[in-house]
């Protein structure tokens, strides 16, 4: 079998458009599914907001994707993710793109934290809605489920608390829900030695520590260099039975993520 090709990255709003665009362009023909975080979407005419975030980054995106299907999950509405009410249109949250000749036969999403897209946002994050959203398919007689999540950034040291905690166990409680193959990508803002994280990992492989990847946050963060700069937010995990082909992070500066690149079937 020819593996499965997936991308899972931060985008931080497209502020490194151009990178992240010829990043995007560079794996298209041989990947089958993106998962992104942090996109916006606007009805309005608006391309940069604040001179920095792309306000229109999901069609920017399926305007580089044609032959992929694309799903979005708003989670904040009518202002960005610093909770600035802009003047525009504006939605903000995870979007999954899947080949367009890939059967999918199961979308749903879900908010972990909150139960819809919220209008206003506290300046500590601490109301942030959580997505999760998951796609089903099927290759080779074998069922997949695709699971991309965006958790809390509140607290901002990627510690455990009761929140993130409760989060873990609901994402545990869904994905149980399913027979499927499995794979959760995603920026949980957690560190690898919290509960949070090992909770996921106990049935699942964390491919990050399994690979010992050094770090999932770019050069580009506003943080790096200082006392303060966390190494580690974005993690992907499958199934023990899923076959890992390839692994990797590679350090590119088209975000202050860096993708994870898996293949695998």
């Amino acid at each position: 079998y020819l593996p499965m090709k997936l991308i899972s990255l931060n985008t931080w709003g497209g502020r490194h458009f151009n990178p992240i665009c010829a990043f995007i362009k560079k794996h298209e023909k041989d990947t089958d599914i993106f998962c992104f975080q942090e996109i916006y979407d606007t009805s309005s005419k608006v391309k940069q907001y604040k001179n920095l975030l792309r306000a229109n980054l999901l069609l920017e995106i399926k305007t580089i994707l044609p032959n992929f299907n694309s799903y979005f999950l708003p989670s904040l509405l009518g202002f960005d993710n610093e909770g600035d009410k802009g003047n525009i249109d504006l939605k903000f949250g995870n979007a999954i793109f899947i080949k367009n000749t890939m059967k999918t036969d199961y979308y749903q999403d879900f908010f972990i934290y909150r139960s819809k897209s919220l209008k206003n946002l506290k300046k500590d994050y601490s109301n942030q809605a959580t997505p999760l959203q998951i796609i089903g398919f099927c290759v080779n007689n074998k069922k997949f489920i695709v699971c991309n999540f965006h958790g809390t950034p509140y607290p901002q040291p990627k510690i455990d608390t009761a929140q993130r905690l409760e989060q873990s166990k609901k994402i545990k409680k869904i994905l149980n829900y399913f027979k499927s193959l499995k794979i959760l990508v995603g920026d949980f803002n957690l560190l690898p030695d919290t509960e949070s994280i090992q909770m996921l990992g106990k049935n699942m492989r964390n491919l990050i520590i399994e690979k010992n990847i050094p770090r999932t946050r770019s050069k580009l963060s506003p943080f790096w260099g200082k006392s303060d700069f966390q190494k580690f937010a974005d993690y992907t995990f499958v199934s023990k039975n899923i076959v890992v082909k390839d692994f990797s992070v590679p350090d590119v500066e088209i975000s202050d993520h860096l993708p994870m690149i898996l293949e695998f079937y």
